[in-house]
């Protein structure tokens, strides 16, 4: 570890084929091409420009969508699935089909970071955020190994524009009987820009057609503050976040009772999330430097996660065991990101950069176990890990002619991690380091001023997590071991695409490909692992993948139209190859989309109003895994498709009050997405009321 510190110290003292770029459905096609982003670049671009997949959902988006979670309001982004893991309060996403802890999740461009199974939930209210960019393919160069699939930054709301504003909103929703509030003070005080935010969510059991699904319950809440100000061409900005939660866990009865289980129940009590962000950028340095920007940013999870188990073995000699274990972790992180752009020639515009970050975990397991009404000795674990990672990353942006932008990118890493404490039987203290080099190269060209082709291939590179190479986890009644010597993932992907505005209308289609190795997963022990039991597992590099798909966007742009009819639709096929098997039923389907048409009828000048009418669904997947007998094992979800209806009105001369409802699943479909274990709510209503003052 002291290795990366020491360099770290002496470099500062030196110092495609893809899917289209498009907003969601309800912004219009024209401002969704001239939406100007910055996670693509770390500099601001236009969509139309980018060689990236880009998607963009704004405010005024987000301000019409009553979900009670980001992930729920990302759901009509191409490419995109949300997934549950059992747990309706944590809900994460999947880009082309990648599990979700290969894409970075990016608070204000500062990473989440979370090494748990399942991936970083997005974990932040709604009403807090400003807008949502997401770059789909890798974008490891510019931000880091978790961004192996894409990127998902959320850019926080800031200050105001008078010195004191006020805004509240209640929301309730009818599938889970859940209330939610928020309140925010903003403001700007003689330059000096300010927010202070809380929120509070409490949401029961849900409603499906199926009925009530059990242990489906959550509750969260949350305190957001940042100030910001400048000094002539510096600015400085502070951001705390805070956010607790803690949600009940769905299990299915397969699972439940899947031999020699005879129960099986997980609790998470505890999901906390802290983060203290400080950010410094000095504007016009110089003609070739326009901007130094500096991030830092300390964030600590805290995380209670408990599992009960139950087992049976018959035989001669019959054993039930119940066993209980408690996991109380810590895992904290600091993270340091210095920018430095440069202007070399009038032609080239480079962004160059260090990225440090060290991230630590404590966590502390109490195991209780009964077998045959003994109980047997309680078992206390504590581990402790850490990673370090040194990257250097540049790119370069040329304009070649007056047409055509080429762009080069690279990373480099350098990685140390290490177990540096555990008493668990079979697990030593040690450390591992890799270092990796990975590039991108991207091209936009324009025919027109209306048409823009565009291509990009990127390199990408995920790191084994503190849980996979160090410490470990359990799943079900069985223990995970870790493997020091694991590969990092790696990753390889290809886009192309073109956008087009013609006369009232946007187009945008792409195509994909992406090639993944060394997944990482848990296989049952061989005699040889070392294993305590030989029900236990152990983390491996087990296979590779290969993705590909096709996405079309369409819709009419905003104007004097009041109708704006769109759609969208994603093709995608993916084939996973395993060490015994290789199979193309990936639980991903390979067609889903919505179509559906906007009205926003002419009001008086105090009252905006709107409709959006959708039909949203997808066609039947399949997914095919390994299991202990080895025969794999498939499942699947059917084809589904949904009605939904949404509408808001805005009253006052400059909007003050706010009424948005949306009327989900009016068909009443039974229904489970792709990449859900829950059913989907059943025919609800949520609705949400504002006030801006």
């Amino acid at each position: 570890m002291r290795t990366l510190r020491n360099t770290l110290a002496v470099t500062i003292g030196a110092c495609s084929l893809t899917a289209p770029a498009w907003a969601a459905p309800e912004a219009g096609a024209k401002a969704m091409l001239e939406e100007v982003v910055v996670t693509a670049r770390r500099v601001p671009r236009i969509v139309m420009e980018a060689s990236e997949t880009v998607s963009v959902i704004d405010h005024e988006q987000l301000r019409r969508n009553t979900a009670y979670g980001l992930a729920d309001a990302m759901r009509g982004l191409p490419g995109l699935q949300v997934t549950d893991g059992g747990q309706p309060g944590l809900k994460r996403v999947r880009i082309r089909g990648e599990e979700s802890r290969r894409t970075a999740i990016l608070l204000d461009g500062q990473e989440i970071t979370d090494h748990w199974e399942y991936g970083t939930p997005l974990s932040l209210n709604p009403l807090l955020v400003e807008r949502i960019e997401v770059v789909r393919g890798s974008g490891s160069v510019l931000y880091g190994p978790r961004a192996l699939s894409g990127v998902v930054n959320f850019i926080t709301r800031k200050g105001g524009t008078e010195p004191l504003q006020f805004e509240a909103s209640s929301g309730w929703n009818s599938a889970t009987d859940g209330r939610e509030r928020f309140a925010s003070v903003f403001g700007d005080l003689q330059g000096l820009g300010y927010r202070l935010a809380v929120s509070d969510a409490d949401h029961d059991e849900r409603d499906t057609p199926d009925g009530e699904i059990e242990n489906t319950a959550f509750d969260n809440n949350s305190v957001y503050a940042w100030i910001g100000r400048d000094f002539g061409a510096h600015r400085i900005e502070l951001l705390y976040d805070r956010y607790e939660s803690a949600t009940d866990v769905f299990v299915e009865e397969e699972q439940r009772t899947a031999f020699p289980l005879t129960d099986f129940r997980i609790d998470v009590p505890q999901r906390d999330r802290e983060k203290v962000g400080l950010s410094y950028q000095w504007r016009d340095v110089a003609g070739f430097l326009p901007l130094v920007k500096v991030q830092a940013n300390r964030a600590r999870n805290d995380r209670q996660f408990d599992t009960f188990s139950s087992t049976f073995v018959p035989g001669p000699r019959p054993v039930a065991t119940d066993r209980s274990v408690y996991s109380d972790a810590e895992l904290e992180m600091d993270d340091v990101v210095a920018q430095f752009d440069w202007i070399p020639a009038h032609d080239h515009y480079i962004v160059s950069g260090i990225h440090y970050s060290e991230e630590r975990v404590a966590q502390d397991r109490h195991v209780d176990t009964v077998t045959n009404g003994t109980t047997g000795r309680p078992e206390d674990i504590r581990d402790e890990a850490a990673i370090e990672t040194l990257a250097l990353f540049v790119q370069d942006e040329w304009h070649v002619g007056e047409r055509s932008t080429l762009t080069v990118g690279a990373r480099q890493y350098r990685v140390e991690g290490s177990l540096d404490e555990t008493n668990r039987a079979g697990l030593t203290p040690g450390e591992n380091d890799d270092s990796h080099l990975i590039a991108n190269l991207g091209l936009s060209h324009e025919l027109g001023d209306n048409v823009v082709l565009r291509a990009n291939v990127a390199q990408g590179y995920v790191y084994p997590s503190l849980l996979q190479f160090a410490i470990g986890a359990y799943a079900a009644s069985r223990y995970v071991n870790p493997n020091p010597d694991l590969e990092p993932e790696t990753a390889l992907s290809w886009e192309a695409g073109v956008r087009v505005r013609a006369r009232d209308w946007v187009f945008d289609a792409g195509v994909f490909r992406s090639e993944s190795e060394d997944y990482i997963d848990h296989v049952f022990c061989a005699p040889t692992d070392g294993c305590i039991t030989s029900r236990d597992k152990r983390y491996v590099n087990i296979g590779e993948s290969e993705a590909q798909g096709v996405e079309l966007y369409a819709s009419r742009a905003e104007g004097t139209q009041r109708w704006r009819p769109y759609a969208s639709l994603t093709w995608m096929e993916r084939e996973n190859r395993y060490e015994t098997f290789t199979t193309k039923d990936t639980g991903v389907p390979e067609l889903s989309g919505s179509l559906g048409v906007v009205w926003e009828p002419a009001f008086a000048a105090a009252l905006d109003g709107w409709l959006d009418l959708a039909l949203r669904g997808e066609t039947r997947s399949k997914r095919e895994e390994p299991s202990s007998s080895g025969t794999p094992v498939l499942q699947g979800d059917d084809a589904w498709l949904t009605l939904n209806l949404s509408g808001g009105l805005q009253f006052g001369a400059r909007q003050q009050l706010g009424l948005v409802m949306e009327l989900e699943n009016l068909n009443d479909e039974r229904h489970s997405t792709s990449a859900e274990n829950l059913l989907a709510p059943g025919r609800s209503v949520s609705a949400r009321v504002t006030l801006a003052l």
